[in-house]
């Protein structure tokens, strides 16, 4: 095998890597998405509308 050859090791090395970045970008778009819902929220309830949150 030559140097230049990914072993599967290697390969399931990267795809765990890439596979960890993309769980933190998903973490990051939960975030900003729940902010922005609290936020909708806030600006109904100082409107005076009676809001049940969506939010765990």
């Amino acid at each position: 095998m030559s140097e230049s050859t990914e072993t599967i090791y290697h390969r399931v090395s990267r795809l765990e890597d890439e596979v960890a970045t993309l769980r933190a970008e998903v973490d990051r778009l939960k975030h900003a998405m729940r902010n922005k819902i609290a936020r909708h929220e806030i600006s109904l309830i100082k409107k005076g509308s009676d809001v049940e949150s969506i939010i765990d």
